[in-house]
């Protein structure tokens, strides 16, 4: 009876064992899964991976909602012009209001990403002070009490 108890408990043994390598791979696929879905919802790895797409979103949603706060234009009053008004005009008008509107979109896109690019240079900026030593707050001083300022390349 002895030896049906040692195999039994043998194969309970094994039993457990495999389980436990089962469950580990489990987890560890189930922690790639999560990091995984973390990583596709994260903005900032996002627009590191597709940074034009986020420019055009961006422009996208910039339209849609001016056009959603500021709404329609309230109507003026009409404005009479003399009968020969588009042959002197000859269109430079509609024309300059097309591109003083493009003018406006890229110009709230170029001020966005030199706002960006400051705050991720500054940050950069900032973590590699922190970490190279000068947590302090304090400059380092070279000779003569002149400061020196360690600006990254």
């Amino acid at each position: 009876m002895d030896n049906t108890q040692r195999e039994i408990r043998n194969e309970i043994e094994a039993t457990r064992v495999g389980m436990v390598e089962k469950i580990a791979i489990l987890e560890e696929r189930v922690d790639c899964t999560i990091q995984g879905v973390k990583r596709s919802l994260d903005p900032k790895y996002q627009v590191k991976q597709h940074p034009w797409l986020a420019v055009g979103l961006s422009v996208a949603a910039g339209y849609l909602f001016s056009g959603l706060i500021l709404g329609r234009p309230t109507p003026k009053a009409e404005l009479v012009l003399p009968d020969d008004w588009n042959e002197r005009t000859s269109g430079r008008q509609q024309t300059a209001g097309l591109i003083q509107s493009l003018v406006g979109m890229l110009s709230g896109v170029m001020t966005a990403t030199a706002v960006s690019m400051a705050r991720e240079y500054a940050s950069g900026w900032l973590f590699k002070r922190k970490h190279n030593g000068h947590s302090n707050g304090d400059d380092s001083t070279r000779g003569g009490g002149q400061r020196s300022f360690n600006y990254p390349p």
